[in-house]
């Protein structure tokens, strides 16, 4: 299985959850893999079986393999951060109106939920254009993390996702806007192999058992869930409730409900 560090995804390297695969006899190997276009690709050439994106990459990219289930929507965990610490003056989105056009920078995380969230801000925000910005664009949100940190850098704004934008907050920057200002943009989906899907059927399913059972659990014992993200973020547990203030997981009955509504 092929994903990026977002904390909605962290279920799949959580090594309880490969634990309980392996129980019903299904290996997963997980691997980050940051470029979307690479991990349609590995798809398409038996080099991957699953992979988890976007609902709008998924479109985008086209892979040979289709949507088997539903993981999030984000409500707050995709943000555009402003470089408060470097430029104190900016303190909201009016702000950005304020700066000289092209002389400061944007980083994000190309052909990522980053991207097209701030695509989708800059339709619905007089105040935020892309335009106005030198775009600086990197592999992971870890990466415009790490720029939005460095005071040789321009940069007045970076777009991250979970759990950075959490990091971010911690250390003083300010959260302009994000996914919940457009709450429908970013779902993020499960896509199988047509060839996994014709030829281990029962292992998709299986698959997906076990994961809405976990995530059903989760809902029943949040704590869990909590403490997990801030293990796979190495966050505190208050970091960790923030984190998940901004991913809504889909568990079993919703999935099945979006599903029979696509498929009725």
């Amino acid at each position: 299985m092929l994903a990026d560090t977002f904390s909605g995804y962290s279920t799949f390297r959580s090594p309880e959850f490969k634990k309980a695969l392996s129980q019903i006899g299904i290996e997963l190997k997980y691997q980050d893999e940051f470029d979307q276009t690479k991990r349609a690709e590995a798809l398409n050439q038996n080099q991957a079986d699953l992979y988890v994106t976007t609902l709008d990459q998924f479109l985008k990219q086209k892979p040979q393999g289709k949507i088997v289930g539903l993981v999030d929507r984000t409500v707050g965990a995709d943000a555009v951060v402003l470089n408060t610490k470097k430029f104190p003056s900016l303190k909201s989105v009016q702000d950005l109106e304020k700066l000289k056009p092209g002389q400061y920078s944007i980083s994000y995380a190309a052909d990522t939920p980053s991207e097209y969230l701030a695509l989708v801000l800059d339709t619905k925000f007089e105040a935020f254009k892309l335009s106005n910005f030198e775009s600086q664009s990197v592999a992971d949100a870890s990466d415009a993390w790490k720029q939005l940190q460095d005071p040789n850098q321009n940069l007045a704004v970076a777009v991250l996702w979970e759990p950075y934008v959490t990091m971010s907050r911690k250390q003083g920057y300010t959260v302009a806007l994000s996914s919940q200002d457009a709450p429908t943009a970013i779902v993020d989906v499960i896509v199988a192999s047509n060839r996994l899907i014709e030829s281990q059927p029962k292992v998709v399913s299986d698959f997906l058992e076990a994961y809405y059972r976990r995530i059903d659990r989760y809902y029943r014992e949040p704590n869990l869930l909590k403490e997990q993200i801030a293990k796979d973020g190495n966050l505190t547990n208050a970091e960790a409730t923030t984190v998940l203030n901004g991913i809504d997981f889909f568990n079993s009955v919703e999935a099945k409900e979006v599903d029979e509504r696509s498929h009725p």
